[in-house]
């Protein structure tokens, strides 16, 4: 028997034994850093093919730190970045924190609040607003003959400093070191020309529009200095930062982003177990059991199973309501990609796994509104442990939000 323990949501903790001939793969991700703050002044001061970030900036220089949604240890990050720069001389009253737009995602935390008081106060903070017109101005137009345009903040700035999380993007393939500028920093249009359900059937790799768009903006925005973190697995933060020129940030990044949560099999199995731990200070939303359910999906049999942990507590939003007012999972595809709610991507992967194997979850959700998803609720661990001791061919995911499978001869 292989003993098996998957932390989900903020501090549930499942424990339990599975045979080994009934267990094709336990994935983990990596653990995470266990100095943070260390890390990140390492990263600042020996950047990837750039001087330290101090070299980077004279007294006077107007900063702009543009914060993508969901990195790890965010304030952490911030904060040691924040005393590199004081200590270069930049007033902190010309550091801006600036975060892109959601359609979806509840507003994320301050990421100031390890900052000393004195300087929290001063240090500005804010998430962009598409909706207003003089909060943006005209970047350029792409190689495509699009028009760009981005929020004042960054067009003023002397230096923008993107901080991106490392990840699988279903729309654009991977997450760029940009991918908080376009749609999240543009205006209304940019979101509704984005918006899309995502190719599911594509590696990270393939040719994807969008991402192309965002890779044009590095250089069109004079973009110097990039960061990335790669998130740990179970409950961690960060497991490893990278700083530095942004094309060899990027480079680096998707090695080690595949080094860590892409998964090759070579066979599909009757269950998957995934388990979706909270990263600290965000929220578990319907955009991370998507993005778990569709690495499951992947690597199920038919009419399979797959069992997810975690403690999902936030409210429909307008595509998840799309759903559970159809008569069948499969029903609901057609009428999502008409509509093409704010959360397309989600709710078209919650649909399609529901449409695929038996979908059990454990969550704090009502169990009507479960059930109305198509899925099974669970009401204890208990449950997931007679479920799991009946499973055969067996992958277990932790931090399952973060992978990306596939099957290596398909």
């Amino acid at each position: 028997m292989t003993a098996i323990s998957l932390e989900y949501g903020t501090a549930g903790c499942w424990e339990g034994e599975i045979a080994g001939d009934r267990l094709l793969l336990h994935h983990s991700g990596p653990p995470p850093l266990r100095d943070v703050s260390a890390a990140i002044r390492e990263s600042l001061a020996s950047p990837i093919e750039f001087p330290a970030l101090h070299q980077a900036v004279v007294p006077g220089d107007r900063i702009v730190l543009v914060l993508d949604r969901n990195v790890p240890s965010a304030a952490e990050i911030v904060a040691e970045m924040c005393a590199v720069l004081l200590t270069a001389g930049i007033e902190p009253d010309h550091i801006q924190i600036l975060q892109p737009a959601s359609l979806t995602g509840p507003r994320p935390a301050d990421p100031r609040r390890l900052l000393p008081a004195d300087v929290c106060e001063v240090v500005g903070w804010k998430i962009h607003d598409p909706t207003v017109p003089d909060g943006m101005g005209y970047l350029a137009s792409s190689a495509n003959g699009e028009r760009i345009y981005l929020a004042r903040e960054v067009l003023e700035a002397d230096l923008v400093i993107p901080i991106a999380r490392l990840g699988y993007d279903s729309v654009q393939g991977r997450r760029h070191v940009m991918g908080a500028f376009y749609p999240g920093l543009s205006n209304t249009e940019a979101f509704t020309k984005s918006h899309g359900e995502g190719h599911s059937e594509l590696g990270p790799d393939e040719e994807r529009p969008l991402r192309q768009l965002v890779s044009e903006l590095t250089w069109l925005a004079g973009i110097q200095f990039a960061i990335q973190v790669l998130p740990a697995g179970r409950r961690g933060g960060a497991a490893r930062i990278l700083a530095g020129q942004p094309d060899a940030v990027t480079q680096h990044g998707q090695a080690v982003l595949d080094d860590n949560w892409r998964v090759r099999v070579d066979q599909r199995g009757e269950t998957v177990i995934a388990s979706i731990p909270t990263v600290e200070g965000h929220p578990i939303g319907w955009e991370h059991l998507g993005a778990a359910l569709d690495a499951a999906c992947k690597l199920v049999v038919m009419e399979g199973r797959i069992i997810v942990l975690c403690d999902l507590a936030v409210e429909p939003s307008p595509g998840i309501e799309m759903l559970r007012s159809q008569h069948s999972a499969g029903e609901a595809l057609k009428p999502l990609r008409m509509e093409s709610p704010p959360d397309l991507v989600a709710a078209s992967q919650i649909a399609r796994a529901a449409d695929w194997a038996s979908v059990y979850l454990l969550s704090r959700l009502p169990s009507a509104l479960v059930e109305d998803l198509f899925m099974i609720p669970l009401d204890h661990e208990r449950e997931a442990t007679r479920l799991i001791a009946q499973c055969d061919g067996c992958f277990v995911f932790d931090g399952a939000q973060h992978v990306f499978t596939e099957i290596v001869d398909e």
